[in-house]
């Protein structure tokens, strides 16, 4: 049985799922510049709900980005203390696989492509090959948008992600599978329920946030 509080808030959604006794509970809601105020207020209303403690989880999973920089640094940070304090193990997810891990759980779509707008006009991508709901092979980088370039992918692709928005009209020449989702903490915990099961886990102080670039860049796009 995996007991797993999920946090993702590397977008403008503060999403949180757990995993307990065999049920899961979600929050989601679109809280710009509030994840700050309300996290831990609704990290503490779902364990009510759930009539769980801290305590009595086996992990604790965070979607480490790439996304925005306070949101993952938050998230990451609030993951360590919980960890720490109740010692407990943590799970390490790209948030660019979250969302790929929707699309394709939700469509069956085994080739994806991850955008997540990264500010200064450049662009997060992560593409994601499937075999079936088992992720074969992965590639993240960051990349200008005048450098995105459509004749890599083939027209079975499917892409998801707010920077979808913009290259859209770029990106409507070879697929009509676009989403422009945020990452969902449900799908973060299907992740990590599987890297549960495969014992990749990590101790609090190795939960560090996905930059994709280095901190100084980061600053800047704030």
């Amino acid at each position: 049985m995996e007991n797993i509080l999920a946090i993702e808030t590397s977008s403008d959604a503060c999403s949180l799922s757990l995993s307990f006794n065999d049920d899961d509970f979600h929050f989601h809601e679109i809280l710009p510049k509030q994840h700050t105020e309300r996290l831990l207020i609704e990290i503490k209303a779902l364990l009510e709900q759930a009539n769980a403690q801290l305590q009595d989880l086996n992990a604790i999973a965070v979607g480490c980005g790439p996304g925005s920089f306070t949101g993952i640094r938050l998230a990451c940070s609030i993951g360590q203390g919980l960890a720490f304090s109740n010692d407990l193990k943590t799970i390490r997810v790209s948030s660019l696989e979250v969302l790929a891990r929707n699309i394709n759980t939700r469509l069956g779509a085994d080739r994806i492509v991850s955008i997540v707008d990264a500010r200064m006009q450049q662009l997060y991508v992560g593409e994601f090959l499937y075999s079936k709901e088992r992720l074969v092979t992965s590639d993240t980088f960051v990349i200008p948008i005048e450098e995105f370039k459509l004749p890599t992918y083939k027209e079975n692709t499917f892409f998801v992600g707010d920077g979808c928005n913009l290259i859209e009209n770029q990106l409507k020449k070879i697929s009509k599978n676009i989403f422009l989702n945020l990452p969902l903490a449900s799908d973060l915990l299907s992740i990590a329920k599987d890297k549960y099961i495969n014992e990749e886990l990590l101790e609090p102080a190795e939960l560090l946030p996905i930059y994709l670039f280095g901190e100084d860049q980061w600053k800047k796009a704030k």
